[in-house]
């Protein structure tokens, strides 16, 4: 079986927003740097670590899942490090969060070995990801 590719979200949109936060942190650091502001070179230098240590840490989920022979192959967007491909045999499952200010909705995300996906909402998002596993669990009987 060929290469199966699932998008959790979009990744076009997921990575212009990371290139767009790492661009508008990095203008303002090179206009520091231009006009010789030296304590505004600090401040813009701490923002752009924040920007790349938000985008791989663990509120940040990854958007697409490529299952195929080769393994599991997860895809956080283009500034993350953690983009991986896992064994086919990496435990994975579904699972629930509360949402909202009162916490009576439910997000879903999928979690594969320590890696978990962005959360989604609604019966037709669930669906998409019983079929990563569904997916994953055939693609280990081959």
């Amino acid at each position: 079986m060929e290469i199966q590719t699932f998008v959790i979200k979009s990744l076009p949109v997921q990575n212009t927003i990371m290139l767009l936060s790492l661009g508008i942190v990095l203008f303002f650091l090179t206009r520091s740097l231009i006009k010789g502001k030296f304590k505004h070179i600090l401040v813009f230098l701490a923002w752009t670590g924040i920007v790349i240590w938000f985008f791989n840490s663990p509120f940040f989920g990854f958007s697409e899942v490529a299952v195929s022979r080769g393994g599991i192959k997860i895809d956080y967007g283009i500034l993350s490090l953690r983009n991986k491909t896992l064994p086919l045999d990496t435990p994975w499952k579904i699972e629930t969060s509360p949402s909202g200010l009162l916490k009576i909705s439910e997000l879903y995300y999928l979690q594969i070995g320590d890696h978990r996906s962005m959360k989604v909402k609604g019966k037709r998002d669930l669906a998409l990801l019983r079929r990563i596993g569904d997916a994953i669990a055939h693609m280990r009987k081959e």
